[in-house]
């Protein structure tokens, strides 16, 4: 008889059985993935703050469809990214003034419910801050303890994938020149390489003029798979509602859900009310001093030069 694991489902029906259509996954392929990256995780010295709670290992497994290769490569450079860029990843305490700055901007917000296909969708507003007055680092931040409560609470995003909106009004040069491209190298495989959620697809609506440069740059960096999902609405609504359901959308796209500023308030609150469990997720790093081996390097991770050839933790 399999060992019983920590685990307890939140999912409908209809989810379970996407899982068990689409991952293969049933209690038995559950029980021993999770064990086995135990029994790995328990070997590795470099990652020993890594979580072993079947809730935060299932979000990888699935993520890589059960694939144990990809699973270890993804949860051991989620860790070691958050070693190397401190400047995202600690200091997660939601009520210090930077953060509470950033969280009252709402630049990132996933919306509650989901679209006609069950996957997450999540709002993204570059435009909704004043380079002048706050830095870049600030905003990614809080947008990253966001996102780890969305990935903590939501089970399901796991399974059924999600889709981003990145709504553009406001953006203009001065917060494409407050994102220097080593900056976004940093950012990109956050993204696209630990993540174990990728985009479904990427919308963009209210399209500045700057957007073909924009995009120009990021075509050179992006990976062709990501480059696929890009869709670009400019000002057509009609043309969004096609991709995203428009019931999903906040009141000021058509929609039905929250506002804006009722959606800002929401995650600014959630995040206030998990303070303990943002501090402590910002503890999950790799200790690269104990990496069998040789630490990893910004050039390896990133391609540039960072302020440091290794990333040592004290």
């Amino acid at each position: 008889m399999p060992e019983k694991l920590d685990y307890v489902s939140t999912l409908k029906p209809e989810i379970i059985e996407k899982a068990e259509k689409e991952l293969s996954e049933d209690e038995h392929l559950r029980t021993q993935s999770i064990m086995a990256l135990r029994e790995w995780a328990k070997k590795q010295p470099h990652l020993q703050a890594m979580p072993l709670d079947a809730q935060f290992l299932l979000k990888y497994l699935r993520g890589c469809k059960y694939s144990m290769e990809k699973t270890k490569k993804k949860l051991d450079l989620t860790l070691t990214l958050r070693t190397a860029l401190p400047e995202f990843f600690s200091g997660w305490d939601p009520l210090s003034p930077e953060n509470q700055a950033a969280l009252s901007l709402g630049g990132s917000l996933p919306l509650p419910g989901y679209d006609h296909q069950g996957r997450k969708v999540v709002l993204i507003r570059p435009g909704a801050y004043d380079p002048s007055k706050i830095k870049i680092e600030h905003i990614q931040r809080a947008s990253f303890m966001v996102w780890e409560l969305m990935g903590n609470e939501d089970e399901q995003m796991f399974i059924t994938g999600m889709i981003l909106i990145f709504d553009l009004t406001d953006y203009g040069m001065n917060h494409f020149t407050a994102m220097p491209l080593s900056t976004i190298k940093k950012l990109m495989p956050c993204w696209e390489d630990a993540s174990p959620i990728r985009p479904k697809s990427m919308n963009y609506i209210h399209t500045p003029s700057i957007f073909n440069m924009v995009n120009n740059l990021m075509n050179t960096i992006m990976k062709d798979k990501m480059k696929q999902r890009m869709r670009v609405h400019a000002d057509d609504m009609e043309s969004l509602y096609k991709e995203v359901s428009k019931e999903v959308l906040p009141k000021e796209y058509g929609g039905d859900n929250m506002s804006l500023a009722e959606l800002t308030a929401y995650w600014k609150k959630k995040c206030e009310d998990r303070r303990d469990f943002l501090i402590a997720q910002s503890q999950i790093k790799s200790d690269e001093s104990k990496r069998p081996g040789r630490p990893k390097t910004s050039d390896e991770l990133f391609g540039i030069e960072g302020s440091f050839r290794k990333l040592n933790v004290d």
